[in-house]
């Protein structure tokens, strides 16, 4: 490969791998103030009602059950939390060994791509570990219920 070709394949890569991750950085961002305005909006609601009357009323309504279904599927439901750990996990377990790779492949000599790319591959191992260690525990926990709700 012509070395000015090579140059500018380095060039564009590390130019790609910057605004990707300023664009993660800013998507994170974005998430964080989201979630604080849900958490703000949801505190605000709920100190409105001036009685436990009042917010029992509300709670009749269908808005209320609705709100309170939304609240309740994030809360009650563990499985969704471990399958959105694997998905992370599978995301960066091969997302790592890909920035190793192409790395390698553009011949860029860039030690960074290299240590990112290995942590990458292990904080995708180390997230899928989490979700099995999860996932037996959360049928342990659940097989422990049972048992109780069939002695009583």
């Amino acid at each position: 490969m012509d070395p000015m070709t090579q140059s500018q394949f380095k060039e564009w890569f590390v130019m790609l791998v910057g605004w990707g991750l300023m664009g993660w950085v800013a998507y994170l961002i974005a998430s964080m103030i989201r979630r604080k305005q849900k958490n703000d909006m949801q505190r605000a609601l709920l100190e409105k009602f001036s009685s436990a009357h009042d917010f029992a009323e509300f709670m009749q309504s269908p808005a209320g059950q609705k709100y309170v279904l939304n609240f309740t599927d994030a809360m009650t439901n563990p499985l969704n939390s471990v399958l959105n750990t694997v998905k992370i996990g599978m995301v960066l377990l091969f997302s790592g060994p890909g920035l190793v790779a192409a790395s390698m492949r553009h011949s860029l000599d860039l030690w960074f791509l290299d240590a990112m790319g290995m942590f990458l591959t292990l904080a995708g191992v180390g997230f899928l570990v989490s979700a099995v260690v999860s996932y037996f525990l959360l049928r342990k926990i659940k097989s422990a219920e049972a048992k109780s709700a069939a002695k009583d």
